[in-house]
C-alpha cells in the first residue's frame, strides 16, 4: 500500500466542514440527510456508487463509452454542502451536464475517514489528486475534482470549489469535457474483469492479449530483444492493461521525481511455469508464490536481463513442450544488494539485486508486462 503523508486536519474543522449539532437538531438533520440521499439518486443519475477502482472502469477506462470522472468530496452534514448542492450541483445547467457528460463518484468525508480517503485516492488515481485534497482549505469544501486520462496518466483537469457560482462551475465542467474529448486514444480495455491483490491494496483488470504479426517490425524487434532472432519463437502477444499501465506510470513518476532522473526502468524477462503466465496477466504477480524458487536476494518478484537465466524457470507445457516468458518494463530505480532476510527494500531504495543481471522488486506497481513470448 502506498504510504500517504498528509497534514493534520485543522482544528477549526468542527466549525466548518463537519458541523456538529445539538440534540434538538438531530431529528431535523436526519430528515435533511434523507432528502439529500433522494436528491442524489434522482438528480444526478451519473452518480456511481461502486468502489473507486470499479468506477475507473466505468468512466475513464470504459471501453465502449469512456467518460471523464468527477470526485465529489463533501460532508453531508455540512451547511456548506447543503448550500452548494442547492445552488450549484442540483442546478439545471450543472446537474444536467454532469449527468450527460461525466461519471460522478462521491465520498462523504468525515474526520474519521479522512486518511482512508487519501489512501484510496493515492492508490487508485495518484498522488496529484491526493495532494489536491490534502492541501485544500476547509473553507473551499465541498470539492468537485475533475479527472481525465491522457497519455497514460490520470490528470486533474479542473477543481470546482464549494465557494464557486453555478456559472463558474459550469464553465469548468465544459473545459474539462473539451480536454477529455481532445485526449489521445485510450488503449483497448475490452473484456476487463476486476480482481484484487489484497496484500498490496492493489486492483488490476485482466490483461488483453493481441497476437503480433510474425511479418511485422514489432515482431522482429521483440524477437531480437529475446534471442537475437525468431527461430525458437512460436508466437508473441502484446499485453494491454490500462489500469496496470496507469499505476506503473504513477509509480515511475514518483521514483523519477525522487531520484531526479527518468532512467529508472529496465526491460527485463520473467520466466515462470507455462500456466502461471496467464495467472499473472489476469491477477498480477502473486505474493503467495514468493520463495518457491528461492529468496537469495530478497522476498520479491525476480527478473533478469538475460533470457537464458529466465529460461531456467520457464517450465514447459507438458503437452506441447512450449515455454513462456514475460518481457516486462521494471522500475529498478535506486537498487541495493539483496539478501535472504529482505521482505521489502530498505528506505530510499526501490529494488534489490544480486548478480549483475538479476533484479528484484516487491510490488506489482514496479512492473509492467509488455509481451508474452511463447517459444520452444
Amino acid at each position: 500500500m502506498t504510504e500517504v503523508q498528509s497534514n493534520d486536519m485543522p482544528s477549526t474543522i468542527n466549525e466548518n466542514l463537519f458541523t456538529m449539532f445539538d440534540d434538538s437538531k438531530i431529528l431535523e438533520q436526519e430528515e435533511l440527510c434523507y432528502e439529500l440521499a433522494n436528491q442524489y439518486s434522482a438528480t444526478l443519475t451519473s452518480l456511481d456508487q461502486e468502489s473507486l477502482d470499479q468506477t475507473l472502469l466505468n468512466s475513464l477506462f470504459n471501453s465502449t463509452n469512456p467518460q471523464p470522472l468527477v470526485l465529489y468530496i463533501h460532508n453531508d452534514q455540512s451547511i456548506a454542502t447543503q448550500i452548494f448542492n442547492e445552488t450549484v450541483l442540483w442546478s439545471e445547467s450543472v446537474g444536467t451536464y454532469l449527468t450527460a457528460q461525466f461519471v460522478l463518484w462521491s465520498w462523504n468525508l468525515t474526520k474519521e475517514n479522512y486518511h482512508e480517503l487519501l489512501t484510496t485516492v493515492v492508490t487508485h488515481v495518484g498522488e496529484e489528486v491526493g495532494a489536491v485534497i490534502d492541501s485544500s482549505l476547509i473553507e473551499t469544501y465541498p470539492l468537485l475534482i475533475c479527472l481525465i486520462f491522457d497519455r497514460g496518466v490520470i490528470k486533474v483537469e479542473s477543481i470546482i470549489q464549494g465557494t464557486m457560482s453555478e456559472s463558474e462551475a459550469f464553465s469548468l465542467l465544459i473545459e474539462t469535457r473539451d480536454a477529455f474529448d481532445s485526449r489521445f486514444d485510450l488503449p483497448d480495455t475490452t473484456g476487463l474483469s476486476l480482481t484484487t491483490i489484497s496484500t498490496e491494496n492493489w486492483s488490476v483488470p485482466a490483461s488483453v492479449l493481441t497476437k503480433v504479426n510474425t511479418e511485422s517490425g514489432e515482431f522482429r524487434r521483440v524477437a531480437a530483444d529475446f534471442d537475437d532472432g525468431a527461430s525458437s519463437i512460436v508466437e508473441i502477444h502484446r499485453i494491454d492493461n490500462t489500469v496496470w499501465l496507469m499505476q506503473y506510470l504513477n509509480q515511475k513518476k514518483m521514483i523519477d521525481n525522487r531520484i531526479g532522473d527518468d532512467a529508472t526502468e529496465k526491460l527485463l524477462f520473467h520466466g515462470c511455469p507455462y500456466a502461471s503466465a496467464e495467472q499473472i496477466l489476469n491477477n498480477g504477480f502473486d505474493h503467495l508464490r514468493i520463495g518457491r524458487n528461492g529468496t537469495y536476494y530478497g522476498h520479491g518478484f525476480y527478473f533478469s536481463a538475460s533470457r537464458i537465466v529466465s529460461d531456467r524457470y520457464a517450465l514447459p507445457d507438458p503437452l506441447t513442450n512450449e515455454k513462456r516468458i514475460l518481457m516486462c518494463r521494471v522500475l529498478i530505480g535506486r537498487s541495493c544488494q539483496g539478501n535472504p532476510t529482505m521482505r521489502t527494500c530498505p528506505s530510499n531504495y526501490d529494488s534489490t539485486t544480486g548478480e549483475s543481471n538479476i533484479h528484484i522488486v516487491y510490488s506489482n506497481r514496479h512492473v509492467l508486462p509488455e509481451y508474452l513470448i511463447t517459444y520452444k
